[in-house]
């Protein structure tokens, strides 16, 4: 029998969504337990407290974060899922009748990831490159909640004859799922969370 062209495009593209098809399926009987804990209300992900210290000409950021991962995101560190967590700070100098003038910014990049020959869990900071290393995935979640002494920025920078403001916010995200998982967790809102904005005065 010979095929049209057109047929044999029709019957290549029917495979290739058949494929992707039987992919999203053994996706989802993987992740089906884990994928019915996740469809429960979002988790908590807030800021507590936060401050900033000067130390050596530098301000310095502490800050304690609450954050709980659902069982899905649990599973999916367990088998390789980069989750990650991105600081977003902004100090503003405020004034009073126009809009604050932004004088600095600065964006703070963690991973965990589970390195299955160690039988570790591996926190990095991105910016640093410094690593730590933690026996159970509780640890190493603590660790991520806590912020001490994040260098923010040149103390030279700051008037003290002015008045600022600090505001961070926090983003929890996963990275390097195959496309196929990540389109069966597209409507699970517990994989990406962020917080509000937690703003304070900067204390001369």
């Amino acid at each position: 029998m010979i095929v049209n062209p057109p047929d044999l495009r029709l019957r290549l593209e029917a495979i290739a969504v058949t494929r992707l098809l039987a992919i999203v399926l053994l996706a989802v009987c993987h992740w089906a337990p884990s994928l019915a804990v996740a469809a429960e209300p979002p988790r908590r992900f807030e800021i507590r407290s936060a401050f900033v210290e000067p130390a050596d000409s530098v301000y310095m950021l502490n800050a304690r974060l609450d954050f709980a991962l659902p069982e899905g995101a649990r599973a999916a560190i367990l088998d390789g899922v980069v989750l990650t967590l991105d600081l977003e700070i902004v100090v503003d100098r405020a004034r009073r009748f126009w809009l604050d003038d932004t004088v600095a910014t600065l964006e703070q990049h963690y991973e965990l990831v589970y390195h299955a020959l160690s039988e570790r869990f591996l926190v990095r900071n991105v910016n640093s490159g410094q690593q730590t290393s933690w026996p159970t995935l509780e640890d190493a979640l603590e660790s991520l909640q806590v912020v001490d002494r994040l260098p923010l920025l040149d103390q030279s920078l700051i008037l003290p004859e002015l008045r600022y403001e600090v505001s961070l916010r926090g983003r929890l995200d996963v990275r390097n799922i195959p496309d196929a998982l990540r389109f069966v967790l597209f409507w699970v809102d517990d994989w990406r969370q962020q917080t509000d904005w937690y703003t304070w005065p900067l204390n001369l």
